[in-house]
């Protein structure tokens, strides 16, 4: 007697909700889906520079001009509040021209919803050229008519006339804003970077995962990449080091852009990244990877029960909602393909996305999750290793469910 076994990879993963950060690092455009308030409060110059030599990268440069120099983020920082409470709001802050002024002034940002707004007041004074200083802003509401504090600052009302107000636009945010307007003078200068929602105690262990799944060789690889590493050095600070436990007993130092390990037993593996400073662990964050075989049943006879095959289903999908995924904003190309092809998104905010290539027959053959931003972003699948053929791919968020035949022709 036997048993027909056959192998069907399957994996998953289960991250928290990514937290928006602005590190203004892409050369193509540092500013990101930064813009000017509306006219008339958006007359402000923006440029960039580097290096931030808190963390050694590219920052965003405001220029103040007359009237309200206001600069937005009206994407990534929505409802703060609701997702984010008892996490904190960071940025980092050098004043290099201030018009003048001759006093020390304090960093501040605003958080908005609608036309309303609130504000932090860093604790710490700031003059011309005196260097780059790091605030954090707990995102957490009023206590009575207390305001949240803590010991970098204080919010204030802003424009918000009771603790009510001030607790509404923390949870209901829209947008969160800067400005180079310290002073009355219409020629101050200041330089912004990483506004970041993070971990109060300063984890800066935030991740992308990547992952693949052989159905050949029944192994899965998973390629881990941490995203802004403070590996830098400096007087004021001292710099990361990571460690990733791969959740199978082994454990690797991160000191490179992206760290591969490969599993040989299917099972559920808990990945975790410890950031220490010095011999202080700062924190520890993890997320669950796991893949696993599906073997067809045994029968009385000694026979096996045959695995349906999802053929049917999968074109079923693909012929429905191919004319569909255009309107839901999921373009790919091209298509056919041959070494890869670009999977084209526009959320309607930053989200985890997950994509699975399989053949006719349901194997997957390639898995891919990448937090993505809303707006118009790209999600490339290497393809180069696929046999000539059609195949599906399923593209899943909390916004999207998608299958769409994808060609590759060599």
């Amino acid at each position: 007697m036997y048993f027909l076994t056959i192998y069907l990879l399957l994996g998953c993963l289960m991250v928290n909700a990514q937290a928006p950060c602005s590190d203004f690092n892409d050369p193509n455009n540092p500013p990101g889906l930064w813009t000017p308030a509306p006219y008339p409060n958006g007359n402000v110059g923006v440029s960039a520079g580097t290096p931030n030599t808190l963390d050694g990268s590219q920052y965003i440069i405001l220029d103040d001009k007359s009237g309200g120099s206001w600069y937005i983020n009206p994407s990534d920082f929505k409802n703060l509040g609701q997702r984010f409470l008892g996490q904190c709001l960071y940025f980092d802050f050098y004043l290099e021209k201030d018009g003048g002024y001759g006093a020390p002034i304090h960093p501040t940002i605003y958080i908005m919803s609608g036309n309303q707004y609130i504000t932090f007041v860093a604790n710490v004074t700031v003059t011309p050229g005196s260097g780059w200083v790091r605030v954090r802003a707990p995102i957490a509401n009023s206590t009575g008519t207390t305001l949240p504090s803590n010991s970098d600052g204080t919010w204030t009302l802003g424009s918000a006339v009771t603790t009510a107000d001030f607790n509404n636009i923390m949870n209901n945010s829209t947008a969160v804003m800067i400005s180079p307007d310290y002073t009355s003078s219409p020629s101050e200068r200041v330089w912004y970077d990483n506004i970041c929602v993070k971990s109060c105690d300063g984890c800066t262990a935030d991740f992308k995962l990547d992952t693949s799944f052989s159905t050949v060789t029944n192994t899965a690889t998973a390629n881990l990449t941490l995203m802004n590493p403070v590996l830098v050095s400096t007087p004021n600070n001292p710099g990361s080091t990571y460690t990733v436990a791969w959740g199978d007993g082994t454990s690797s130092p991160y000191i490179i852009s992206t760290l591969s390990h490969t599993y040989t037993t299917p099972g559920t593996y808990t990945i975790c990244v410890t950031e220490k400073k010095d011999k202080m662990i700062i924190c520890t964050r993890c997320f669950t990877f796991c893949y696993s075989k599906r073997d067809t049943l045994p029968t009385k006879e000694g026979g096996a029960i045959a695995l349906k095959s999802p053929l049917s289903d999968l074109e079923n999908i693909a012929k429905t909602e191919l004319q569909a995924e255009e309107q839901k904003g999921i373009i790919m190309v091209p298509n056919p393909a041959k070494s890869h092809v670009d999977l084209q998104t526009n959320l309607p905010k930053r989200e985890l996305v997950s994509v699975r290539l399989m053949d006719f027959s349901g194997k997957v053959l390639l898995e891919k999750s990448e937090i993505l931003n809303s707006g118009p972003q790209t999600l490339t699948l290497n393809t180069e290793k696929l046999a000539q053929g059609a195949y599906i791919v399923e593209v899943k968020s909390e916004h999207i469910t998608s299958s769409q035949k994808l060609l590759i022709s060599k």
